[in-house]
């Protein structure tokens, strides 16, 4: 510290002019430690400037208007110095030297002096007192004073005061030293949690060198209580293995309060049922500070796994023993591991995977194995709609078997291309405790998806279908793909000036059925869903020629060529000119051309023209390459985002047009390896082919007998193909999902044929309304509300349940909200802890969410009010406030000391 001129300071003292109602000055010299008792003594001969004294007493002289008389109070002599000060010498100013830190007036004798005299004091504890804007108590001095080495530098002192900017008990100088030592920088690190993570962020980078620096500045004590009284841990905290006991010791405390006590057994001597409440508020707070690495704290957890035999320990438990812990990364895979094995033996546990889904969802590590749990969830939705449909698909009407299909059955589909997407991704996370139980939960969905469901639906499917597939080669009561430019785009159109047809190759029904959801979410957005029979064959030449205006399609036996009414419409040019037949100033171009034109452009081009089309192509693209076809669902998410967004885009460009998103036609895809006995030989195919491919053939001039013998037990469905050049050719194609053998191409991404997947394509038609029409509707998030009516908390740790007040779909988004208490000052007086509102369900019984909270803190007044605070996390923004009383008894402290 900086040496002071003791006499140039005690004379600033005097020189200050006097209050108008004071006659003289009383100078209260403090000293408690005595260092300056020899200063004082010289001042009681010579006085200052060496202008002598005299009985103690300096004569006034340049700078003193009055005499000065030097008074030593100290024990023994108190009574005769306070009768000196209050009626021997009224008239002189007094310089009282005492051995006393100031405000320490308990007891004391000149208690009234000391309230009303101007003090000075010079020690270095009085110095660094001051300049850390601290009490001049006796147990701040004392503190101070302890740590005298640690404020030898000024460095370690602004360090101190951003942790500690005025402390006022010795226990916050300790505080406040811990936490500049672990690299505090703000008020809210002088506190014990920051100090225990801290120190065990310390030994898990540092090993037993994180202890020396605590040594060195006598600090080491401190530190021990600390941990000791918020953690009861009592081992030695600068030992080789200081960091796994410590580790495991908060962790396992931790995990305590949510894990049943068996699940522990014989590991009570690492837990501190007194402390648990203050360890897992340590633990769930670690990762909102962004100076404690969240990797750090996971690598931390798996040691202590390792060391404590966690992942067999849990292994074993049951599911509700274990679900609420927070703690342990490796109970997600536990829980996963033992509900994925369960599912792939056949067992019915779609109640406990939807119990894990919504309560893991919201705790700690979720996010590294989200894909496993999307891999849960899907498996758990294949399971379910098995159960409700045990009885198999027994549907005699075509109509009513395709509108089963588009309302329910195409949700398979749904849960099988999730299935195929989160696999995909849990293959780069590679967990090896689940990698055998996602594998043996695949190959049985596969079995599920493939053997029952294809098969079965689409026999249901077939038999339904097949007698007016030979008589008319499609349906009716459903809406064909060859009526879309006359009779179904002009309802789509309504009023609108513009309509504008967005074609999406092989973009399948139960795609479009995700497309229309997210578009429903738009503000002011407008969706109507339906679907429509792709034409015969399923692939690209026959349901881009079907969309255009025509009277007729002919088909060129020698190449393979649609046209309509005579014109070619292979490419994107070619169905533009089909469409200027009809409509002069129609476009046709492919999407990204559109995205890429000048916003003044695209503007003008939808202006000028009623109708436009607008070509996607990312599935089939993905699906037909050999290299690619195992991407094809990445591809439907990619086509999913491009297609929201182009129909944006659209909407924005021309605020008045309607918008039509459909396809040519759908796919078929399975992931495993096809057998012999899904396959069909070239030889069983019939002769004078026009085309042929995987799943369709088109012959010339053929006897429908060909097909040979029962319907039912044929290779093949025969196709009518009279609208064709008026019967000219006719159809074959294979039955369910079996393939024609061919060489080379792909063979697990397929269309062509008459399943329900290649043959029903979605319409999607979406417009947008202002704000004053009658019809907007704006978004909103979803919500919850309390669900008890008691809003009275009596322990430290409890639960709250919550009800999602509607299911999250159409235009109420799902949103994720940070739920905590906090006092009438909107301080935080318990953990924060998230939960979302996704729940789609319509059973508000489903929709029930459970939080856990502990609270953090020591004293709660039950005349206090506290409020349970529910915050948007995207936003920050505060949604409500529930006032609630808290009336506990005890409650961890996140202080220590004195």
């Amino acid at each position: 510290m900086a040496q002071i001129d003791i006499q140039a300071q005690l004379k600033a003292k005097f020189a200050q002019p006097l209050a108008p109602d004071a006659a003289r000055r009383i100078v209260v010299w403090n000293d408690p430690s005595g260092e300056f008792e020899g200063s004082f003594d010289s001042l009681v001969e010579n006085g200052f400037d060496d202008a002598g004294a005299i009985d103690g007493v300096m004569p006034a002289h340049e700078g003193f208007a009055r005499a000065v008389r030097f008074v030593k109070a100290y024990d023994g002599v108190m009574f005769e110095t306070k009768r000196l000060i209050a009626r021997g010498d009224t008239e002189n100013d007094l310089l009282v030297y005492r051995q006393r830190a100031r405000g320490d007036i308990e007891g004391d004798w000149l208690a009234d002096v000391e309230l009303y005299a101007d003090h000075f004091q010079a020690d270095f504890l009085s110095i660094l007192a001051d300049e850390l804007n601290a009490a001049d108590a006796s147990d701040v001095r004392a503190a101070l004073s302890t740590y005298r080495s640690f404020f030898a530098a000024k460095t370690r002192c602004r360090q101190f005061s951003k942790c500690c900017p005025a402390p006022q008990t010795g226990a916050q100088v300790e505080l406040g030293v811990l936490a500049a030592l672990l690299g505090g920088e703000a008020p809210d690190d002088a506190r014990a949690s920051f100090v225990v993570r801290g120190y065990l962020a310390a030994l898990q980078r540092d090993g037993a060198q994180a202890a020396e620096l605590f040594v060195k500045y006598d600090a080491a004590e401190a530190l021990e209580r600390c941990v000791r009284r918020l953690t009861g841990f009592d081992g030695a905290l600068d030992g080789r293995d200081s960091f796994v006991a410590l580790a495991s010791h908060v962790l396992l405390s931790a995990a305590s309060i949510s894990i049943a006590r068996d699940q522990l057994s014989g590991l009570e001597s690492h837990i501190s049922e007194a402390n648990a409440t203050f360890c897992m508020a340590l633990v769930s707070d670690w990762d909102r500070d962004p100076r404690f690495s969240s990797e750090a704290l996971f690598e931390m957890c798996r040691i202590v796994e390792n060391e404590c035999g966690l992942p067999a320990r849990f292994s074993c438990a049951p599911l509700d023993a274990i679900v609420e812990c927070d703690v342990f990364p490796c109970v997600n895979e536990a829980i996963l591991a033992s509900l994925l094995t369960s599912f792939a033996e056949g067992a019915d546990r779609v109640c406990d995977a939807r119990k894990a889904l919504c309560r893991r969802a919201n705790l700690s590590w979720y996010a590294r194995v989200a894909c496993y749990f999307d891999v849960l969830a899907a498996v758990a939705g294949m399971r379910e709609f098995k159960t409700l449909h045990a009885q198999g698909f027994h549907v005699a009407l075509p109509a009513e078997v395709w509108n089963a299909y588009v309302g329910d059955w195409c949700k398979m589909d749904a849960f099988y291309r999730s299935l195929c997407r989160a696999y995909g991704a849990c293959r780069a996370k590679g967990y090896e405790a689940l990698e055998e139980p996602v594998r043996s939960a695949l190959e049985w969905a596969e079995n599920l998806y493939s053997g029952w469901f294809l098969a079965e639906s689409n026999a249901c499917w077939t038999n339904a279908a097949q007698a007016q597939w030979l008589d008319s080669g499609c349906i009716s009561g459903v809406d064909r793909q060859r009526d879309f430019f006359w009779k179904i785009m002009p309802a789509c159109k309504g009023s609108a000036k513009t309509m504008v047809v967005i074609v999406s190759d092989a973009l399948r029904f139960e795609v479009g059925r995700e497309i229309a959801g997210e578009l429903e979410r738009e503000k002011g957005g407008m969706v109507k869903l339906d679907s429509m029979q792709a034409t015969y064959p399923s692939i690209t030449e026959f349901g881009m020629a079907a969309l255009l205006p025509h009277r007729g399609m002919s088909l060129d036996g020698e190449t393979g060529a649609v046209c309509v009414d005579g014109l070619p419409s292979a490419t994107t040019e070619q169905r533009e000119s089909v469409l200027r037949t009809v409509s002069p100033h129609a476009r046709a171009l492919r999407a990204e051309k559109y995205l890429d034109m000048p916003a003044a452009e695209r503007k003008e081009l939808l202006k000028s023209a009623e109708v436009v089309y607008l070509y996607h192509n990312v599935i089939d693209a993905t699906g037909e390459k050999l290299a690619t076809e195992s991407s094809v669902f990445d591809a439907c998410d990619d086509a999913v985002r491009d297609l929201v967004a182009l129909a944006r885009r659209v909407c924005i460009d021309a605020p008045g047009a309607h918008v039509a998103i459909t396809a040519d036609h759908g796919f078929l895809y399975t992931r495993h390896e096809l057998g012999e006995c899904e396959r069909i030989s070239k030889a069983y195919v019939p002769d004078n082919q026009a085309i042929c491919g995987k799943r369709h053939i088109v012959c010339r001039d053929i006897d429908p007998a060909a097909i040979g013998g029962d319907p039912e037990g044929a290779l093949f469905i025969g196709m009518n193909m009279d609208n064709i050049e008026g019967g000219k050719y006719y159809g074959f194609t294979p039955r369910q999902s079996v393939r024609i053998k061919q060489q080379g191409g792909t063979c697990r991404y397929v269309h062509g044929g008459v399943s329900l997947q290649e043959l029903c394509v979605p319409l999607i038609t979406f417009w947008r309304v202002g704000s004053r029409s009658k019809e907007f509707e704006d978004t909103r998030p979803a919500t919850l509300r309390v669900l008890s009516d008691v809003r009275r908390i009596t322990n430290s740790l409890f639960g709250v349940k919550f009800l999602q007040e509607e299911p999250a779909v159409g235009k109420v988004l799902p949103c994720e909200y940070e739920l905590s208490f906090a006092d009438s000052s909107g301080n935080e007086v318990s953990d924060v802890v998230k939960a979302h509102a996704d729940k789609t369900s319509p059973n508000p019984q489903d929709r029930v969410v459970q939080v856990r909270f502990a609270l953090k803190g020591s004293s709660f007044s039950s005349k206090e009010q506290y409020f349970l605070v529910a915050r948007e996390r995207e936003t920050g923004r505060i949604v409500w406030k529930e006032p609630y009383t808290i009336e506990v008894s005890f409650a961890p402290s996140d202080m220590f000391g004195f």
